[in-house]
């Protein structure tokens, strides 16, 4: 794995389609080996259940859920923890 791409979401089921679209047309081009893990911190909308739908359609993505709402910082913490590029 060449890059990994950690998103942290709460609450952003109106614009996963488009952040979704937009991360894949500019990854795509790199070349590389990539995944995007979005970390769902909590979300009470339907955010969760549209990324799930999402990675379901969409090998390169991974989904992480956290139980309750722990902030951007833990969010940011626990895509780390999943990530599987390497640093050179």
């Amino acid at each position: 794995m060449d890059l990994s791409v950690v998103v942290p979401i709460y609450n952003e089921s109106a614009n996963l389609e488009s952040l979704h679209q937009e991360l894949h047309e500019a990854l795509e081009p790199l070349g590389l080996d990539y995944e995007v893990i979005y970390v769902d911190d909590g979300s009470r909308d339907d955010s969760f259940d549209m990324l799930a739908r999402m990675a379901a359609e969409e090998p390169r993505d991974v989904v992480v859920r956290l139980r309750k709402n722990f902030g951007q910082t833990a969010a940011m913490s626990a895509g780390f923890d999943h990530a599987q590029a390497t640093s050179s």
